[in-house]
């Protein structure tokens, strides 16, 4: 979607407006809507996070598509006769380094949205193994003093997991960017 935003200018407006109508309802409240529709599931989770996770992504996408549309290369690609689809496959090797940071950076918000909404209830159910659980079960032992400590233990998986895929994503940005290789 992000990369038929950018290059084709007469979809530009249409998707421009869908992402502002979508994007100005708070994403959590849009997650705990569909939560309440649907019954807490795994399919649950998916679904309301794809109902909020595609704009940052097709934004961005967009943005990098814009910067490289007008270039002289494209613009000599189209005079040839080149396709659309043609040209938008052609460049997307330059952008891959920078869509795979997004994309790590967009992991641990799905990771956050998934932790939100099982540990307020609408999320993954008590009798399977999620993150949300774990922080739901360290919140309930904190109420005894002496337990209190236990609470550390998921927040400090969440956070281990958030700076991981940080790191993993700035690596292989890292890697797939061609100015790195001169």
């Amino acid at each position: 979607i992000g990369m038929a935003w950018g290059y084709v200018r007469s979809l530009d407006k249409a998707l421009t407006e869908i992402y502002n109508v979508i994007s100005n309802i708070p994403q959590t409240l849009i997650l705990i809507l569909v939560s309440y529709i649907l019954r807490p599931s795994m399919t649950t989770i998916i679904i309301s996070m794809c109902m909020v996770g595609w704009m940052a992504m097709a934004r961005f996408i967009r943005n990098q598509v814009v910067i490289f549309r007008d270039r002289d290369y494209n613009l000599a690609s189209r005079c040839l006769g080149s396709s659309t689809l043609r040209i938008i496959i052609k460049n997307l090797p330059q952008m891959v380094s920078v869509i795979m940071l997004q994309t790590s950076l967009a992991i641990p918000g799905a990771i956050g949205d998934e932790v939100f909404l099982t540990y307020i209830g609408l999320g993954i159910p008590t009798s399977q193994a999620s993150l949300g659980n774990l922080v739901e079960a360290g919140r309930v032992l904190m109420m005894d003093s002496t337990l209190r400590y236990q609470l550390v233990f998921p927040a400090a998986v969440v956070a281990f997991i958030t700076i991981a895929f940080y790191i993993i994503g700035n690596a292989f940005s890292d890697a797939a960017d061609p100015k790195n290789h001169v």
